[in-house]
C-alpha cells in the first residue's frame, strides 16, 4: 500500500515538476535550471517520501496527526463497563439528600452491549443507559457522574462529573455536547459517544504541527534548491502547494486508514419516547 502511495505520487509530481518547470522557468528565468528531468525527479522523490511518511504515521495513529485543518488535539482510550452515579428525587423537584446536605448517590453498573449493540451499555436488567428519568418506584433520577477506568491496566476508576448549571438540576450542552469532565483533571467523556476518554494533550498538538511545518519546508527545499526556482518564488509556491495537497491530495491519501461512516461511533441513546429531555435534570 505505502509503495504503491509512493510510486504514484512520485510519477504524478515528476510530471507536475518536469512540464511546470520547463513552462515556469522558461517564463520567469528566460531558461530551465540544468539537468531538469533529473531535478524533477529528485524533487518528486523527496516530496513523494514525506508524504508516504505522513500517510504511515496516519495509518498508526488516525487522525491523530493531521493537517492542521483535520488534526484532533487529543488521545483517546476506550472503556467497556463503567458506573453511573445517580442522584434521586421522590417527587421529581427535590433532591434526595443526608443529614449534611449532600445529594445521595447511588451507583449502577453498567456493561457494553455486543453485536449490533457494542454502541450502546446497559444495566445488569437489560436497560439502556439514560442520562435522566423515571425508574421503576416512580422517582426520578438524572446521571451526575460515571466512574470508568481509562485503560484496562488502570488501578482505580476515574469520576467524570456531569457538566451542571448552578442550580445542579439541568445539563450544561456545549457546543460539542453533555460532557463528562474528569474530577481535578483534564480529560473527558461525551455523553452521547459512552465508552470513549479523551485526552487532552498539547504533545499531539506540538507533534502534529511541526509535522505540518516540515511539509512546507520539504516544498520548498525541493523548489529552492531541487528545482532552482528563486526564494521567493520558491515560498510562494511552497504555500500554494502545500496547501493544496494538504486540502485536496492529503484527504484522498488518508482515506484508507480511516473507518467508514458505516463503522463510526453511533450516538448512544439518551432517552426513550415519553421520558424526560435529556438535557434537563429534573
Amino acid at each position: 500500500m505505502l509503495l504503491l502511495v509512493l510510486l504514484l505520487v512520485t510519477l504524478v509530481l515528476f510530471a507536475i515538476f518536469l512540464g511546470g518547470g520547463i513552462i515556469a522557468q522558461g517564463y520567469l528565468y528566460q531558461s530551465p535550471a540544468e539537468r531538469l528531468p533529473l531535478r524533477a525527479l529528485g524533487a518528486a522523490a523527496l516530496v513523494g517520501l514525506f508524504l508516504t511518511m505522513w500517510v504511515w504515521i496516519d495509518a498508526r495513529a488516525p487522525r491523530k496527526y493531521d493537517t492542521f485543518f483535520e488534526f484532533a488535539p487529543y488521545e483517546t482510550k476506550t472503556f467497556d463497563e463503567m458506573d453511573a452515579v445517580r442522584w434521586t428525587s421522590p417527587d421529581g423537584s427535590k433532591l434526595r439528600v443526608d443529614g449534611s446536605g449532600t445529594p445521595v448517590e447511588e451507583v449502577v453498573k453498567f456493561k457494553r452491549g455486543v453485536g449490533g449493540k457494542k454502541d450502546t451499555f446497559f444495566d445488569p436488567a437489560g436497560e439502556p443507559f439514560q442520562l435522566n428519568s423515571s425508574g421503576k418506584s416512580g422517582q426520578s433520577y438524572m446521571t451526575a457522574a460515571i466512574k470508568a477506568k481509562p485503560a484496562p491496566d488502570a488501578p482505580e476508576p476515574v469520576r467524570f462529573g456531569a457538566q451542571l448549571t448552578k442550580d445542579k438540576r439541568t445539563y450544561v450542552d456545549g457546543p460539542d455536547g453533555r460532557r463528562f469532565i474528569e474530577d481535578k483533571g483534564s480529560r473527558y467523556v461525551q455523553a452521547d459517544q459512552l465508552g470513549v476518554v479523551y485526552a487532552p494533550t498539547t504533545g499531539t498538538v506540538a507533534v502534529a504541527l511541526f509535522i505540518n511545518l516540515v511539509h512546507f519546508v520539504v516544498w520548498f527545499v525541493a523548489l529552492w534548491l531541487v528545482l532552482q526556482f528563486s526564494r521567493g518564488h520558491s515560498a510562494l509556491m511552497a504555500v500554494a502547494f502545500g496547501l493544496l495537497t494538504m486540502l485536496l491530495v492529503l484527504p484522498l491519501l488518508f482515506a484508507p486508514n480511516r473507518k467508514k461512516p458505516d463503522d463510526a461511533p453511533k450516538p448512544v441513546a439518551t432517552a426513550r419516547a415519553g421520558a424526560p429531555n435529556p438535557a434537563a435534570g429534573f
